[in-house]
C-alpha cells in the first residue's frame, strides 16, 4: 500500500516511492507524488489543500547515508534511521512541496547457510548477471567488501552495472534470458 491514514484522519503514511495521487477526502487534501524511482533517487510530494496534520515518510532499510527531506526548498533536519519513518508535523498549505532524496548503494543479501553465496542489490533493486546459457556452478565475482561500489561500475540511471567481466542489470529486465541472481562472492585483492 502506497499511502495509509490513521483512523482519526490526523496522520498520513507514505510507504512507497511511485508516481501516485491520493485524494484524502476527509482532510480536503490531494497529495501527488512524482518520481522516476528507482532510476532516480528522488521523489516529490505536492499538496493541494492544507491543514494541520502529520506526514510520515518511510526511510527504507536499504537506503544509504544522505537521506534528506526539503519542504518548499528548505532543508529539514531529520533523524532518518533506515527502517523507520520521518515525521513531518506542521500546518500544511496549498502548494507545499516535499522533496525526498533516497540515496541508493550496493548491498548483499547472502544465503543463510552459505554466506559467500549472495545476491547483489542496488537500493531495492535485485541485480542479476547475464549468462550465455545454463550454469552448473555459481558465477564467481570479486568485490571490495568494505565498499562494494569500488568494484562495480556502471550507470545508476539505467541500473546497468559491471563487475569484472560480469554484466549486471535489474532482474525485472530478464524475460527469456539466462541469468544468475546468486553469485559466489569473493573478496577482491
Amino acid at each position: 500500500m502506497n499511502h495509509f491514514k490513521t483512523a482519526d484522519n490526523r496522520e498520513l503514511y507514505v510507504n512507497l516511492f511511485v508516481p501516485s495521487t491520493l485524494d484524502w477526502q476527509e482532510m480536503g487534501v490531494t497529495l501527488s507524488q512524482a518520481t522516476n524511482f528507482p532510476f532516480e533517487d528522488t521523489a516529490t510530494l505536492t499538496l493541494k489543500g492544507g491543514g494541520a496534520f502529520r506526514i510520515h515518510v518511510r526511510v527504507p532499510e536499504w537506503t544509504s547515508e544522505g537521506f534528506r527531506i526539503r519542504i518548499n526548498g528548505e532543508e529539514r533536519h531529520t533523524d532518518a534511521l533506515p527502517g523507520s519513518y520521518v515525521t513531518l508535523d506542521r500546518d500544511w498549505h496549498d502548494g507545499d512541496r516535499i522533496e525526498i532524496k533516497i540515496p541508493m548503494s550496493f548491498h548483499l543479501m547472502p544465503l543463510m547457510d552459505q554466506p559467500n553465496i549472495a545476491s547483489i542489490f542496488f537500493g531495492p533493486v535485485l541485480l542479476a548477471a547475464e549468462e550465455s546459457g545454463a550454469r552448473s556452478t555459481w558465477r564467481s565475482v570479486a568485490l571490495a567488501m568494505d565498499d562494494l561500489g569500488k568494484s562495480i561500475t556502471g550507470d545508476p540511471s539505467t541500473l546497468h552495472f559491471q563487475v569484472g567481466d560480469t554484466r549486471l542489470k535489474p532482474f525485472f529486465e530478464f524475460y527469456d534470458q539466462f541469468h544468475s541472481v546468486y553469485l559466489d562472492i569473493r573478496p577482491a585483492n
